[in-house]
């Protein structure tokens, strides 16, 4: 995996954030080719740290992985049904999350994506 083995950190292979390069904003997804490439060294507080959202993130990512695996070998698992309100919460999480990681205000300035 090329996550894993060079560091986003270090630039290179990776692109910049087309929000942040245009806004210089950071947008629900910043910083988590960082966290990801934290994640595969082991080193979890260190990935929440670039992006609190990967702690939601990860564990579905793995879900629907499963999913999609479980149908290509021939054994499709029934997807759970989502309630009404899921789709509206999830938005709505990322947006609130968005706003307040870019406040800039001392006490939550952890949120943001920086290094």
């Amino acid at each position: 995996m090329v996550l894993a083995a060079s560091d986003p950190e270090d630039g290179g292979l990776y692109p910049r954030c087309p929000t942040q390069a245009v806004l210089g904003l950071d947008c629900p997804a910043c910083g988590t080719l960082r966290g990801l490439h934290s994640l595969t060294r082991a080193r979890v507080s260190e990935a929440l740290d670039h992006n609190l959202l990967l702690l939601v993130a990860v564990p579905l990512a793995a879900l629907v992985w499963l999913a999609l695996v479980s149908q290509a070998v021939g054994r499709p698992v029934r997807p759970p049904t989502l309630p009404r309100w899921a789709l509206p919460t999830v938005v709505g999480v990322a947006l609130v999350f968005t706003v307040v990681r870019n406040l800039g205000v001392g006490g939550l300035a952890w949120l943001d994506s920086a290094a």
